[in-house]
């Protein structure tokens, strides 16, 4: 039989998730959505103008916000960047329903934003416990993709594309059997360690060597005599690392190879070019 607490306690519950559910469709009222489920509401449209396509340039000021609190405010700043949606649902996709000098406001989980569309590690902490943002955006100008935009972005998807044939030419050619993570990533164990076991919120203490596919050397702590330590999960090294070393011992020698989206992506870093697979041998020398 339930105590009169417990019955309490569960209409409290019960209160507290239909408030919950009315909020968050207070912060949604008005919005429309695409079929991708992007949520947005235009404040100003002007359906007569240029109309945004795939590859412009545009310029647009910029707020992002909580339904309440505004997080980053672009006040008059114009911020300049290359239409290219990421995936199906982004901000990209959004701007490519305006016109020029239109107005309007897009609703973005803030995990794919921040990791999927702006390609940061770690989520930023301003943002941390947020689930969505809304984007106030302002569209004030519409460029044509020039020549030189359009040369290296036809590169980069070139080398975008070549680069899992590159990972599976090497994996054949070294007879590796192991199959990869759900993320493309090899983790191949070189030497089992017999200490403590890192796992998510380890500090850990490690050397490795950063190598091409070639084995052509790019960066080594060995070489510099300068072991790495790190917070294991907490977006201070590579995504690779972070998923590789939960689970692994002190001691251990582990050979990762790298897919690019784990590593450094489209960016240039220590001489990579951008979608560059990479091999990391790492060993494990301290675990706290």
């Amino acid at each position: 039989m339930k105590t009169r607490n417990q019955i309490i306690i569960k209409h409290y519950i019960f209160i507290l998730f239909i408030l919950l559910a009315l909020s968050a469709c207070n912060s949604h009222q008005g919005f429309e959505s695409t079929s991708s489920g992007l949520l947005y509401k235009f404040h100003l449209q002007n359906p007569e103008n240029q109309k945004v396509s795939k590859y412009d340039v545009v310029k647009v000021h910029m707020n992002y916000r909580t339904s309440d609190s505004v997080l980053y405010d672009g006040g008059n700043e114009t911020i300049p960047f290359q239409i290219n949606p990421i995936y199906d649902g982004d901000l990209m996709e959004g701007i490519m329903m305006m016109h020029l000098n239109d107005s309007a406001t897009f609703v973005l989980n803030t995990s794919d934003f921040f990791l999927k569309m702006m390609n940061y590690e770690v989520i930023p902490e301003h943002a941390r416990d947020v689930e969505e943002l809304f984007f106030d955006i302002k569209l004030v100008e519409i460029r044509p993709e020039t020549p030189a935009l359009r040369e290296r972005r036809v590169n980069l998807e070139k080398r975008k594309q070549e680069e899992q044939a590159k990972i599976k030419a090497w994996i054949e050619r070294e007879n590796i059997t192991q199959s990869p993570t759900a993320n493309g990533l090899y983790a191949i164990v070189m030497h089992e360690g017999d200490g403590p076991v890192a796992s998510l919120n380890s500090k850990v203490k490690v050397h490795y060597d950063g190598k091409r596919l070639d084995g052509s050397l790019f960066d080594s702590s060995r070489k510099r005599g300068q072991p790495v330590s790190f917070m294991v999960g907490a977006g201070e090294v590579l995504a690779a690392w972070d998923e590789a070393i939960p689970g692994m011992k002190q001691g251990t020698r582990v050979r990762l190879i790298t897919p690019s989206k784990l590593a450094y992506g489209e960016k240039s870093r220590n001489g990579i070019e951008p979608y560059t697979p990479l091999i990391f041998d790492i060993e494990i020398i301290e675990v706290k």
